[in-house]
């Protein structure tokens, strides 16, 4: 007919291929979601229980949560602090403590983040801590695409004295102005999302928090660009939902006696924001929008 080529069968092949490449470009150009591991609060002690605390359970409850990660192999492995109970205030007694719990901890076959806890310094200065565990620095920033990651240190006297060798208080937490100008510069320079890990929790004024969370959380939400705080510290742990943001404190894994009694999680993260926190032993599983 007039007006009218006849297509050849060639090249509607051509085009349907041309299409289905298109499509495939797409979607490896949208950035994926994130998977990681996360634990807190072992507290490695040799000592008897105390308040439903069970120290000597911990490196057993440690090797069930790392074997569960290499199986799974998240991008990364996160723990949010407290390694050792510190009680003794013996530097040599935690730091074999610590060695057999950060032994248990680099099996992990992938990437491992340390977070500095209150009882982690109650024997060692953070420098102590550092060096025994490689951590880079107390507070510090690395890339896990598709997010910026940021780790921050509360474990601040009132005085922005940092803690060491037990001069603090575990309720005197706070992250000095300096550092939070650092977040306010790592945040701004981040090209996309990003994720908080602390070991005291930001998202209220309880006792567990770090005292000045609401200027944190100011220089959180200002930036646009946080999806989730994710802490340790309260062995309660809980959940809540603030400007946007979702706070995540784990459930502590010295709580309880046992591999029943065991806590970390598996979490994804969606470049859009939402969560999958898969929960082992005492830390619930959920999922938030």
């Amino acid at each position: 007919m007039a007006g009218h080529q006849r297509v050849s069968r060639r090249t509607l092949l051509q085009v349907g291929a041309a299409g289905l490449a298109g499509a495939a470009l797409a979607a490896e150009a949208e950035p994926k979601a994130l998977t990681f591991g996360v634990f807190a609060d072992p507290q490695y002690g040799e000592r008897k229980e105390t308040i439903g605390r069970f120290y000597r359970d911990s490196p057993a409850k440690l090797e069930a949560c790392i074997k569960a990660f290499c199986e799974a192999k998240p991008a990364f492995v996160v723990g949010l602090g407290d390694f050792v109970d510190g009680t003794s205030k013996s530097a040599e007694t935690e730091l074999e403590h610590l060695a057999k719990i950060e032994g248990i901890f680099r099996r992990f076959d992938g990437p491992r983040h340390h977070v500095l806890g209150n009882h982690d310094l109650d024997a060692f200065t953070k420098e102590d801590f550092l060096k025994a565990t490689g951590m880079p620095a107390p507070h510090y920033a690395f890339d896990a695409p598709p997010f910026r990651c940021i780790v921050l240190d509360g474990c601040y006297r009132k005085d922005f004295e940092p803690y060491g060798k037990g001069n603090f208080v575990w309720t005197d937490s706070w992250i000095p102005a300096a550092q939070v100008h650092w977040l306010e510069a790592e945040l701004k320079k981040a090209e996309g999302k990003a994720l908080v890990f602390v070991h005291q929790p930001l998202d209220s004024d309880d006792v567990h928090c770090v005292r000045n969370a609401a200027e944190v959380r100011r220089a959180l939400e200002d930036s646009g660009k946080v999806v989730a705080v994710f802490s340790g510290h309260n062995h309660k742990g809980g959940y809540r939902r603030l400007r946007g943001i979702h706070y995540v404190t784990l459930h502590g894994m010295v709580e309880g006696p046992g591999l029943e009694n065991n806590a970390y999680a598996i979490v994804t993260v969606a470049p859009g924001g939402s969560l999958t926190i898969k929960g082992f032993g005492a830390q619930p599983s959920s999922t938030r929008e």
